[in-house]
């Protein structure tokens, strides 16, 4: 019995650990053409599937060498659009080839919407969202 006991704990601790999904934003088409300049802002927003276990955590991937035009003050203010504090600012970045940011993680909603706006000056960040580079909502434990 001790057994049995022990190895469904381990099997569960198992799932639990691989539970990862790696959501896009919500799009009708990809790549999705992000321009962010002091004028002009950019939006993203992102379904989390019914009954997803937490966190949701916001994230800015691309690989090694991946084209990102970033010119002027390239600071990037990420800010809630909905949830239980819109217009709250949740973080900043500057967007690079070769790193993966951790923008925020937040207790998962069925939508996720965020305003992506240059934070101060004068400056410009470019970039084209595709498979495997550009923002995306990390659901569950995805450390592993």
């Amino acid at each position: 019995m001790q057994f049995f006991t022990t190895a469904a704990a381990l099997a569960l601790a198992a799932t639990a650990t691989a539970a990862c999904l790696e959501q896009p934003p919500s799009a009708l088409g990809f790549p999705i053409n992000y321009d962010i300049t002091p004028s002009r802002s950019d939006a993203v927003s992102f379904q989390i599937p019914a009954g997803a276990g937490g966190p949701c955590t916001l994230v800015a991937k691309f690989p090694a060498g991946y084209p990102i035009v970033s010119t002027g003050a390239d600071l990037v203010n990420v800010t809630a659009l909905d949830g239980p504090a819109p217009g709250a600012l949740v973080g900043a970045l500057r967007f690079r080839a070769g790193t993966t940011t951790v923008i925020n993680s937040f207790a998962c909603r069925d939508v996720m919407a965020y305003e992506l706006a240059i934070a101060q000056g004068d400056g410009e960040v470019k970039f084209s969202e595709v498979q495997g580079a550009g923002l995306f909502m990390e659901v569950g434990d995805c450390s592993v």
